[in-house]
């Protein structure tokens, strides 16, 4: 290991700078920032789902809609996503130089494609009606986020990000009580396992000084990251007509602190390649309080319209804080975020019992999700952007199974962004999409 010097000091910076960026991390190309609202398939279906949630993805989307459910009741969902994006990144001081590579005619890098960008949104869950239209009970374990991605290490992109991952299980317990004949209140309580994975190169202009002779023009940055945290939610539902049902939730604000270990190794070009700078860090995270409303109303016996609105309060995402120990010279670093709230409209149609298809339920659904982050704070390992959806899904009930299958695609409107105040800047522009394939499973024992 090398002794402090200043070039080791803005080394040491860098590298905590790097912790801060990848270890902010929590969805790729996310919805409502960093949650992901896309379990089971009545809401991949719908688009909608908390103004009557009946399965048992209410655990996670509305717990009073729990009072649906009737004897006991097993769930499982499964679903997969794939991140299809195109980048192009612009030009920053001496990138030429070290990337050994020339921007095309319109002044930006040749197209960055992920070699993989993939997520898996599982889900296993039971209810127990112990009073039925009185009392349900619910367990879950499920996978809010679970994804990764990995961009070409040779390519344009390996100052940005050259692998990541994220993954969130969760563990939680519902209860939905009826107290009045048109009001049931609900909640869920849980516990969730924050990981994170990241790799990149550190780019070698430290504080506007050329350390390549030092740290070699490749060296490797490695993050690693956990954290344990508790989860609540609170919500209501009703019934205020036979054809109208409505609900309500309120999710609250986690505060989680990612620890793990952070690694920068200097590359065959250094001063002395292959040594290591290695550390520990701290990095918190915060999941903003979220609302949600909906409403559906059986317009006649065959179809059902809902619409649903969730917000999330993101203005309390100022900043980010890292804590940095065993790399000498630096204790905390401050990374400015200044998110704004962020928002997702939806609405869907169902379409059931109809007597030429016996079982089936038919259902379309459209949304559009606004994104917390400023254009500027965006991020390759935080790619999130606002993006407009379209949905599609079909149930079959056969006895006492019922069978599911959902279609969603996503169109990610992805900013040209010429003030990036990250290092090294992410000036880019470009365009991506986002599909979500998901099969359940229902029994009633």
């Amino acid at each position: 290991m090398h002794e402090a010097n200043p070039v080791h000091a803005r080394l040491t910076s860098l590298a905590a700078a790097a912790v801060a960026l990848v270890a902010s991390t929590a969805h790729h190309a996310s919805a409502g920032g960093f949650t992901v609202p896309e379990v089971g398939v009545r809401r991949t279906a719908m688009a909608t789902i908390v103004g009557r949630p009946d399965d048992a993805s209410a655990i996670y989307h509305n717990p009073a809609g729990l009072i649906l459910s009737r004897g006991v009741g097993l769930y499982l969902a499964f679903g997969v996503a794939h991140l299809d994006i195109d980048l192009r990144v612009k030009p920053w001081a001496e990138s030429d130089r070290f990337l050994q590579m020339t921007p095309e005619a319109d002044g930006y890098y040749a197209l960055a494609h992920p070699r993989r960008s993939d997520g898996v949104v599982p889900m296993l869950a039971m209810t127990w009606a112990v009073r039925p239209d009185k009392l349900v009970l619910g367990l879950g374990a499920y996978i809010g986020n679970a994804t990764g991605a990995s961009f070409d290490p040779d390519g344009v992109t390996r100052y940005h990000l050259v692998e990541g991952y994220v993954i969130a299980p969760q563990l939680s317990a519902s209860a939905a009580v009826r107290v009045t004949p048109g009001l049931t209140l609900g909640a869920t309580l849980g516990v969730m396992n924050l990981r994170v994975h990241a790799e990149r190169e550190v780019y070698p202009i430290l504080s506007g000084v050329d350390a390549s002779s030092f740290i070699g023009t490749r060296a490797r940055l490695e993050l690693d990251g956990s954290a344990w945290a508790p989860s609540w939610t609170i919500a209501a539902f009703g019934q205020p007509h036979p054809r109208v049902t409505w609900g309500l939730t309120a999710t609250g604000r986690v505060d989680a602190t990612l620890e793990g270990p952070v690694e920068v190794t200097f590359s065959d070009d250094a001063g002395t390649p292959g040594d290591t700078l290695v550390g520990r860090h701290r990095t918190s995270q915060l999941l903003p309080w979220q609302g949600s409303a909906g409403i559906a109303v059986d317009a006649t016996d065959h179809l059902e319209i809902d619409g649903e609105f969730r917000y999330w309060l993101y203005r309390q995402y100022e900043q980010q804080r890292t804590e940095v120990t065993g790399i000498a010279l630096l204790r905390e670093l401050v990374t400015e975020k200044h998110y704004h709230d962020s928002w997702a409209v939806s609405a869907g149609v169902r379409v059931h019992d109809l007597a030429a298809l016996p079982g089936i339920e038919l259902m379309a659904g459209a949304q559009f999700d606004r994104s917390p982050a400023p254009p500027e704070t965006v991020t390759l390992d935080q790619p999130t952007f606002s993006h407009p959806g379209a949905h599609a899904g079909v149930r079959w009930t056969r006895g006492r199974y019922r069978f599911g299958a959902s279609y969603v695609h996503y169109w990610y409107l992805v900013p040209q962004i010429d003030n990036s105040t990250t290092s090294p800047p992410s000036n880019m522009r470009g365009a991506g999409s986002n599909t979500i394939v998901t099969v359940s499973v229902e029994a009633r024992l």
